[in-house]
């Protein structure tokens, strides 16, 4: 753990906060509040010291660790409940269903574990710590129900799945949204943050602005190197994942990381049809560039 701004705790993941890990925040005033459960031995140390539990979104990375604080109120974005609340849920928000075990054994999550959320938070919640407010923001895209929080005394912004990473923006779920996480990241620029902590990354105090911009510029960069292939030649879907754009490899569990890229891929075909750019023709249904 450490503390990066007076009562607020990063407790950074295991593996550097790499996925299946994620970093954990913990505030201390009146009131104790631990953000999201994923950063793994770390939170050990808190056991009995959490007075709730508020989670980001129903990703495992972030909730492995719920059954530490049994008891303890856990509360919920509602569009991303149901994928906290059982397993059909889950599988219905990612889509992953009967590929999806096989992925997380591999992982070593063994099985599902349900989380029942006492509460439920959104857009504007402002939580009076006692000594701490946390404010909390629906940045949807990544998930339905994807929030972020803002703790007010000293503007750090946890951005959660917002990662900053080199990758990118990551909406590979039947549930996520593409358009949704564009306007996310316009939405989280113009709050200019003095400090941004994410699940996955050191904490950003430099040039803010700028990393949250080339970030979202991944996105279009996206909608032109799929642009491009088309202009080469006419593809299906499945011809388009053979080429990797997004992942550019894929790992084990092949078929998963395949999904995944399939996600992401059509949701991009998506926009470029809206605008016209791209065509889907015949019963081969063929993209083309325009």
């Amino acid at each position: 753990m450490e503390e990066i701004r007076p009562g607020v705790w990063v407790v950074y993941g295991e593996n550097r906060g790499r996925f299946p890990f994620a970093h954990s925040l913990y505030l201390k005033g009146e009131q104790r509040v631990l953000i999201d459960t994923g950063a793994g031995r770390g939170l050990q140390q808190l056991v009995g010291k959490v007075d709730r539990v508020y989670l980001s979104h129903y990703h495992r990375d972030h909730l492995a660790g719920n059954s530490l604080f049994a008891g303890v109120p856990f509360s919920v974005h509602p569009l991303d409940e149901p994928g906290i609340a059982s397993e059909e849920g889950f599988y219905r928000l990612t889509g992953l269903k009967g590929m999806g075990q096989q992925y997380w054994d591999t992982l070593g999550h063994k099985g599902f574990s349900a989380t029942c959320a006492a509460e439920r938070h959104g857009e504007g919640d402002r939580i009076d710590l006692g000594g701490l407010t946390l404010q909390v923001i629906h940045a949807p895209g990544h998930t339905p129900g994807h929030c972020v929080f803002l703790v007010e005394e000293c503007e750090l912004l946890f951005t959660v799945d917002i990662d900053l990473s080199p990758f990118g923006p990551w909406y590979g779920n039947e549930s996520s949204d593409l358009v949704q996480f564009t306007e996310s990241v316009q939405r989280l620029r113009s709050m200019k943050a003095g400090l941004v902590v994410t699940s996955h990354g050191r904490p950003v105090v430099e040039d803010i602005d700028g990393k949250l911009e080339r970030y979202g510029a991944v996105i279009e960069e996206r909608h032109e190197l799929i642009y491009g292939l088309l202009r080469q030649r006419a593809m299906t879907l499945e011809q388009l994942i053979d080429l990797k754009p997004i992942y550019r490899r894929h790992p084990e569990p092949v078929p998963v990381y395949r999904f995944f890229e399939g996600m992401m891929v059509k949701k991009h075909l998506a926009v470029l049809q809206s605008r016209k750019a791209v065509e889907c023709t015949g019963e081969e249904q063929l993209y083309q560039a325009r």
